[in-house]
């Protein structure tokens, strides 16, 4: 992406202050001073400066001149509310995904729940029982088995957001089902605004979209900053806010029911879109499953859209390839989409899937495995801490099965060096547009801690060691 000029001097004055080549409440230069040093007119040095006292970066005293912010290591810490006019991220996406899903690799990178604590013997059972129903081999309704939609509807309003068999859009998995949503409500060149990090396949989709995108931080506490979320829309206009409110992949982390709610109430005021990817919604690690944020959000006929995004992948099997878009507002935009690609969804799937749960209790077989997950982040956690001798610093997630870790090396090249060990990891650039996650990876405990497992991640920890206690330490 080709930067303008008051957009490269942003990021030439960004870091010189994460460099500390200018400390807190350091005076900087003056816009005629940096007119001179920069090589830039006074417009693009009034533009650069507003965006900086903005984003808090500086702050400026009348007749004194502009200074350091006071609190900048809180400040520079993330992505700073970045834009992006173009997002051009396919070709490095699947460059480093080649890595990442080799075979020969143990598959620490991709978030691939393993078989084994997956029904696969039990959907076995459930493709002959469907094989033997009398239309499983025609076209089934291209807004989904009815039957299938009726049990999502009634599950999802259990779980605080009420809709009917008619307001659901079957898919083939929850990639298309954003896809299908983004298409619904967006033209090339619209801003979308996206947290960050954020799962690496939104990108490809805004990219093919030709859409702009906004980066906003994750904040620890509450998930995202509200203050922050409203300046930035209204600098930015966007026209969809796409997120992951429940278990974040990759740093799984619950935005605050507080925070659900204002974001509801903004993002209503200022007629943005929503597009929720609630996947991981259903394996929390504690208490009870939190509700997606459009449950908060008002669903008035002529006001902005929502679409809440999920699929059966990290549950059941990712190869079923069932996902599904639920909206109260933009079912006929959706079905309409559909049409355009397709006669209709995989009916022996849909049908192999209604079996299943006919014959088994799907909420059973989530409590064991949000128990898995949870004991094996912990396990992992504890196994890298000690191993590493405190080295790493590694995200506890609220739910789901990866783990997102920082730590003083770059993670692309961590990838290959991981790659040597016989271990597939996920550098942390694949999850932002920005550079602000180059010292982080992240890994997929679902592969479980078997002795070999075990073994690869000892090695693998060990070479964070500041003494260099393995061989090969990079």
């Amino acid at each position: 992406m080709v930067k303008t000029k008051y957009q490269k001097l942003v990021s030439d004055l960004k870091m010189e202050i994460q460099s500390g080549y200018y400390s807190e409440n350091e005076k900087i230069p003056s816009l005629r001073e940096i007119q001179t040093l920069k090589s830039c007119s006074l417009t693009t040095a009034k533009e650069a400066y507003r965006i900086l006292e903005e984003e808090g970066y500086i702050y400026v005293i009348n007749k004194s001149g502009y200074y350091v912010h006071k609190n900048i290591n809180s400040i520079i810490l993330g992505p700073q509310n970045e834009y992006f006019e173009t997002v051009e991220a396919d070709d490095r996406i699947q460059q480093i995904m080649n890595t990442v899903m080799d075979p020969k690799l143990i598959s620490f990178g991709a978030a691939i729940p393993a078989d084994r604590y997956l029904p696969i013997s039990e959907l076995h059972s459930a493709y002959k029982r469907a094989l033997l129903y009398q239309d499983t081999f025609s076209y089934g309704d291209l807004q989904g088995n009815p039957q299938l939609r009726e049990w999502l509807a009634i599950r999802s309003s259990m779980h605080g957001f009420r809709v009917s068999a008619k307001q659901i859009q079957i898919t083939t998995g929850c990639t298309e089902a954003i896809t299908y949503s983004l298409f619904a409500v967006t033209e090339p060149g619209d801003t979308v605004i996206v947290p960050s990090p954020i799962y690496v396949g939104l990108f490809q989709i805004l990219e093919t979209l030709k859409l702009k995108v906004v980066e906003i931080p994750y904040r620890p506490t509450e998930g995202i900053n509200t203050n922050e979320f409203e300046k930035l829309i209204k600098r930015h206009k966007p026209k969809v806010f796409l997120f992951s409110a429940n278990f974040n992949n990759p740093n799984g982390y619950l935005f605050r029911e507080d925070t659900k709610m204002e974001l509801a109430k903004i993002c209503f005021h200022y007629g943005i879109h929503l597009i929720e990817d609630d996947i991981y919604g259903d394996l929390f690690h504690t208490g009870t499953r939190p509700k997606p944020l459009l449950s908060y959000f008002s669903q008035m006929i002529g006001g902005p859209k929502s679409f809440l995004c999920s699929s059966f992948s990290k549950t059941l099997s990712p190869g079923l390839r069932i996902g599904w878009v639920t909206t109260k507002t933009g079912i006929q935009s959706i079905s309409k989409i559909a049409r355009a690609f397709k006669i209709s969804e995989n009916h022996p799937t849909q049908i192999c899937i209604l079996e299943y749960l006919k014959r088994q209790t799907y909420e059973r077989h989530l409590k064991g495995l949000r128990a898995q997950y949870q004991k094996l982040c912990l396990d992992y956690t504890n196994l890298l801490n000690k191993e590493s001798d405190g080295n790493l610093h590694i995200t506890k997630p609220d739910g789901g099965f990866v783990l997102w870790i920082e730590s003083k090396l770059d993670g692309d090249k961590l990838l290959m060096e991981a790659k040597k060990l016989g271990m597939a990891i996920a550098p942390g650039s694949l999850f932002g547009l920005s550079k602000h996650w180059n010292h982080f990876f992240r890994i997929n405990v679902s592969v479980g801690l078997s002795p070999k497992i075990r073994e690869k991640l000892i090695l693998f920890a060990k070479r964070f060691r500041k003494n260099g206690t393995s061989k090969g330490t990079f």
